[in-house]
């Protein structure tokens, strides 16, 4: 008598796959495997084309630069250079305007101290000294040799840097609208020597550029520059030759700054990119960000000033002969 209450136990096996649907699984995933590489290359070539600028990786060996250690981690000092230079696209040349921008991301302090550019000084290069003009230094050795100079000068820790020329800081000043300033009739007519000697280069038409009045005006970035670069004539507070330079220097900077601080942060994104697309930097794209976004959108107190200072100033032993 069988037993109804059993079964007969069945072997479950997997369904087998044909050597043709194996070989067609293989090309499915090859193909899926194939088209995420060609994304994600993608991706990546998109991000580095997109952020690529002029990057410049200087030493991170402190003893390179002038300098033992880092004093302060919480100040960032930057070496900015503007360079003589008729180029559009040159990062060479003498340094005519030195500036040191120190970022105090504790306090959310920035200070922007001017160097005279024609200030004598021991230049250290392949272990001979020799006593020349500051702005030399970036010429002879670029901005490691420029940087050294600052550190061992002044007692400082830069490693950092930002360069640019005449036609690149037009471009940054653009960027951000232009700036108001208060002209004197003479300077005036020093601007418009400026703006014609970059139209020629640039071939633009000088009449549209030209600044047709003193007083407060608002100037676009070929002017601006033009302005910044003055020495011959004092400025509205009086100030001539390369001191009333480096104080116009220093007020388009802050003038920049102020730009900048007045934006959204959601605009520094785009901010970014073109502004070091118009530099050559040390900087990474990060760290460019990071003292956006956490120091400059916190609105930082300001000041300025200039080395040597007035007090410290020495007439010319040839003065008066």
């Amino acid at each position: 008598m069988s037993d109804g209450s059993k079964h007969e136990k069945k072997d479950l096996k997997a369904p087998e796959i044909s050597p043709s649907g194996k070989k067609k699984r293989y090309i499915i995933l090859s193909v899926i495997l194939a088209v995420v590489v060609l994304l994600v290359g993608l991706g990546v070539y998109f991000v580095k084309d997109y952020f690529s600028y002029n990057y410049n990786e200087i030493t991170e060996e402190p003893e390179q630069l002038g300098f033992e250690e880092v004093k302060d981690e919480r100040i960032i000092n930057i070496a900015l250079f503007g360079l003589d230079t008729r180029s559009p696209d040159s990062f060479d040349g003498r340094s005519d305007a030195i500036m040191i921008l120190s970022i105090n991301a504790g306090t959310s302090e920035i200070k922007l101290i001017s160097v005279m550019r024609d200030s004598l000084v021991p230049i250290e290069k392949n272990g001979n000294t020799s006593y020349n003009k500051i702005n030399s230094a970036y010429a002879s050795g670029g901005p490691e040799l420029a940087i050294k100079t600052l550190n061992t000068i002044f007692d400082l820790d830069i490693s950092e840097y930002v360069s640019v020329n005449f036609f690149k800081l037009a471009d940054i000043i653009d960027l951000v609208g232009g700036i108001e300033v208060n002209l004197t009739v003479s300077e005036v007519s020093h601007i418009n020597t400026g703006v014609r000697e970059v139209c020629g280069i640039l071939g633009l038409d000088f009449e549209d550029y030209q600044v047709s009045a003193s007083g407060t005006q608002h100037l676009n970035g070929i002017q601006a520059t033009a302005y910044a670069r003055i020495r011959y004539t004092a400025n509205i507070e009086g100030t001539t030759n390369d001191y009333g330079r480096t104080d116009r220097q220093r007020y388009v900077m802050e003038q920049l700054l102020n730009k900048v601080m007045a934006m959204e942060k959601t605009q520094y994104i785009k901010l970014i990119k073109p502004i070091l697309s118009s530099c050559e930097t040390s900087l990474t794209y990060g760290e460019v960000f990071d003292v956006a976004v956490n120091v400059l959108a916190s609105k930082p107190t300001f000041e300025d000033a200039r080395v040597p200072q007035q007090d410290f100033l020495m007439p010319s032993p040839n003065a008066g002969v």
